[in-house]
């Protein structure tokens, strides 16, 4: 008998050993992915696919699987895969259908694999996304006093350049409410709530002096009302800590060399469009982007223009509109590839249930968070509510640049679940 079992252990353990690998991939990618959420977007799909292959090789797929579908997020998830399939079917095809059918599957991949994550991996992800929040802080105080060259691994970092640049301001806007929340957690000692209110502190003012992004600006003023509202859970409770939160904002606004500045432009900009229908302006373009949106979803409700058809729409529109814009910003302004709403995006191109379908998916993080009662629970709530603001000004969903981090690293703190300490 001595000799069939040690046959039998010398063909099961390379198995073992490469399920060990996987799954200690696994945990080194999730922490890896969460430092390189400031990186450009190359990198995190190469994460992305590092990510499927060490997960394949990790030997609990099935457990895995089994705890997405019970997690309660998968039917929002395939609702939306199915009605994106439905309008695609039913529509007309354009030229960038295909670019929306990757960006929406990508989603969900993407929501899935942060999902399939154990509570251990979650928490090394969450720890690598603040610890690489702070390091691209870092970056931003380095170049400020020294200056730095603009390689391409910080290059969006250090300057406004297009949506990279945006995208890593709204996220660092996110890690700062994730690290107010932990610094009010019940359970988070004294010298881990200093190290956590340093940290939001540092990352408040490196967005409210460096970006330019009116989007991760606003987030400073919602996440921290957020954080403390998910912390007191009741109105009264909350006012202090609101009344705190709000003599900050307002200590930014006096102070922030570009906040007050890019809030008043955007006020003058849509004064012009709505006066002079001067629609040449950064403010002035969003607003007529959202008017066709809506016009478009109050025209075909039921199942939309058609998945992609939101560029060439666009463009047509964009040729008859006069405007004080230079030729190289009417060029820009013509080939924008979405109305800056993920929400007006999914409602004119999809119709209304796409809408809905996007906002019951935020809701149900929120939801979900909201109940758990702890410190994951309300990083949950918290990055849902900036997503949300987000899709509302922008568009993380379509735009890997600007949300695909985030939307993984909304999917990992659900992922944390009941092991978390209570918040």
């Amino acid at each position: 008998m001595p000799l069939p079992i040690q046959v039998e252990s010398r063909e099961v353990a390379p198995h073992l050993r490469r399920a060990r690998f996987g799954q200690k991939s696994v945990v080194l990618l999730a922490f890896s992915w969460g430092v390189a959420a400031f990186t450009p977007v190359g990198v995190m799909y190469l994460h992305l696919l590092l990510m499927l292959l060490a997960l394949a090789a990790s030997g609990d797929i099935a457990h895995r699987v089994r705890c997405l579908r019970a997690s309660g997020y998968l039917p929002p998830i395939l609702a939306m895969l199915l009605w994106t399939a439905a309008a695609t079917l039913t529509g007309d095809w354009y030229p960038d259908t295909a670019t929306r059918l990757f960006h929406v599957f990508r989603v969900a991949l993407v929501l899935v694999l942060g999902l399939m994550l154990t509570p251990r991996e979650a928490r090394f992800a969450l720890a690598g996304f603040v610890g690489g929040a702070l390091l691209a802080a870092l970056v931003v105080a380095v170049h400020h006093v020294w200056g730095l060259p603009p390689w391409t691994i910080w290059a969006s970092l250090l300057s406004s350049r297009n949506n990279f640049s945006s995208g890593n301001m709204i996220t660092m806007a996110v890690a700062s409410g994730v690290c107010l929340v932990v610094a009010l957690g019940k359970s988070t000692d004294s010298v881990g709530r200093v190290l956590a209110l340093t940290a939001t502190m540092l990352l408040t003012v490196t967005v409210a002096l460096h970006a330019v992004s009116r989007n991760a600006q606003l987030l400073l003023a919602i996440l921290p009302l957020c954080a403390v509202l998910c912390r007191f859970r009741s109105l009264r409770a909350s006012l202090a800590g609101a009344a705190a939160v709000l003599a900050l904002l307002a200590a930014v606004w006096q102070l922030s060399p570009t906040v007050h500045d890019r809030f008043e432009e955007l006020a003058a900009n849509l004064q012009l469009a709505q006066a002079d229908a001067d629609y040449g302006t950064s403010g002035g373009v969003r607003l007529r982007m959202y008017e066709e949106a809506l016009q478009g979803m109050a025209e075909h409700p039921l199942i939309g223009t058609g998945l992609g058809s939101w560029l060439p729409h666009w463009i047509s529109v964009w040729q008859t509109i006069d405007g004080q814009a230079s030729d190289a910003s009417r060029q820009q302004f013509a080939n924008i590839n979405n109305p800056h709403n993920d929400f007006l995006l999914n409602g004119m191109e999809t119709g209304v249930a796409g809408m809905l379908i996007l906002v019951w998916l935020l809701a149900r993080f929120v939801a979900t968070g909201w109940r758990k009662r702890t410190v994951a629970g309300d990083i949950s709530v918290v990055m849902a509510v900036g997503l949300f603001v987000t899709a509302m000004v922008n568009a993380p969903f379509r735009d890997a640049a600007l949300g695909m981090s985030l939307l993984w690293l909304l999917a990992v703190s659900a992922a944390v679940r009941e092991e978390s300490i209570d918040a």
